[in-house]
């Protein structure tokens, strides 16, 4: 397909087209130089996590490939939407085929990857035309439903081409509302520490002289899978859930060994007296580094070792010259420690757009009706497992 536009600067055709399975697995060089031209995550959105995410969950969502790739009239890759489609189950008995970005499995199964910042990736100097192209496919494509991009910015690419183009003639819903945190850091910690409010900062800083022995490090490659074990342990104890599920723990082991490899690995513990309080797995990228996931021992927590831990981090991360610090989406048990970082919010949702006719019509009665009555259907196995 070939969308003509007329406006400049965009006076050559865009085209579009399928990636094969073949050129995905072998695309990693294109994909990531498209990727730093474009405002997309570099982590969720880097071939390293998107490909591994397909190779270990797409054959269990039974899913078929549906990658789109933009190219300029002189060849040059300026998009990537990278999609799949599967058949999605709805609670009202009915099976319908739904497409949706890699990465995610809108209530699908729980064993797979969670990703965040989930775009479309796009040339900073294309991206009116690659979007009009995209949405044009996509809608023109009749072997969907639905379209699901989750978890993604509000502000972002997808977002964009879903507003003005996708959700046409459709039912558009936003589901899933979250807040992603962020803390910028000046070029001296010790500004960042002043900036804090006195009861974080002694959290932070000032508890450090409590540690008896304590010592902070990075992990070693040899240590990936048992610190990622050792953080599932936290979690379970403090949360009382079994840990990752083994499709997850191989995902973030081979991620995490590719990261070290790249020397983008910021996996690090804290000891106290030779034992583990505290455990962290980061990821620093294009001068942002990201907690994929953190946990610390329940015994020491009048030490309040994850505030510690995090102080180790940014420390470390602005010693190093990082320049922001991402905490990504979610929240504690009981509040939400986040905000005490001096952080910034990120807007994430997931976007559905249905445009079955039969679809549309259920779920904007189910939309329609006083929450009460969503609340009563939902325990009676009523409306739609995506409400």
């Amino acid at each position: 397909m070939v969308v003509a536009l007329s406006a400049e600067p965009f006076i050559a055709p865009v085209s579009v087209r399928l990636w094969s399975e073949l050129e995905f697995a072998a695309g990693k060089s294109a994909w990531q130089g498209l990727l730093r031209r474009s405002s997309a995550n570099p982590l969720f959105m880097s071939w390293e996590w998107q490909s591994r995410w397909w190779r270990l969950h797409g054959a269990g969502l039974r899913g078929e490939l549906f990658v789109l790739a933009a190219y300029a009239g002189d060849g040059s890759l300026v998009g990537l939407a990278p999609l799949y489609r599967r058949n999605a189950s709805h609670r009202w008995g009915l099976r319908s085929p739904r497409l949706e970005l890699i990465g995610s499995a809108f209530r699908g199964s729980a064993r797979v990857t969670f990703s965040e910042y989930l775009d479309f990736i796009v040339d900073k100097a294309w991206e009116e035309a690659v979007l009009a192209a995209f949405s044009a496919r996509i809608l023109e494509d009749r072997n969907w439903s639905d379209f699901v991009a989750a978890t993604t910015r509000t502000d972002g690419m997808v977002a964009r081409a879903v507003q003005s183009h996708i959700s046409e003639e459709c039912h558009l819903r936003e589901q899933d509302a979250l807040t992603a945190y962020a803390v910028q850091l000046p070029a001296r910690f010790e500004e960042y520490l002043e900036a804090l409010k006195p009861g974080i900062r002694r959290k932070v800083w000032n508890r450090r002289s409590r540690l008896t022995t304590p010592v902070f490090r990075f992990a070693r490659e040899s240590e990936i899978e048992p610190l990622l074990r050792q953080i599932a342990r936290f979690q379970t104890v403090r949360w009382g859930t079994p840990g990752d599920a083994q499709s997850r723990t191989q995902f973030h082991v081979g991620f995490a060994i590719a990261m070290a490899r790249q020397d983008a690995l910021r996996m690090s513990v804290l000891l106290q007296n030779g034992e583990p309080i505290s455990a962290m797995y980061n990821v620093e990228l294009d001068g942002t580094e990201y907690n994929l996931q953190s946990g610390f021992s329940p015994a020491a927590a009048p030490l309040s070792p994850s505030y510690l831990h995090f102080g180790y981090c940014l420390e470390s991360a602005a010693r190093r010259g990082v320049r922001s610090f991402d905490f990504l989406a979610g929240s504690g048990r009981s509040r939400n420690y986040k905000e005490d970082f001096g952080t910034h919010e990120v807007r994430v949702a997931t976007l559905q757009v249905i445009r079955d006719p039969m679809l549309q019509r259920l779920y904007r009665l189910y939309d329609g009706a006083p929450e009460w009555v969503r609340r009563l259907g939902q325990s009676l196995g009523h409306g739609p497992r995506h409400a």
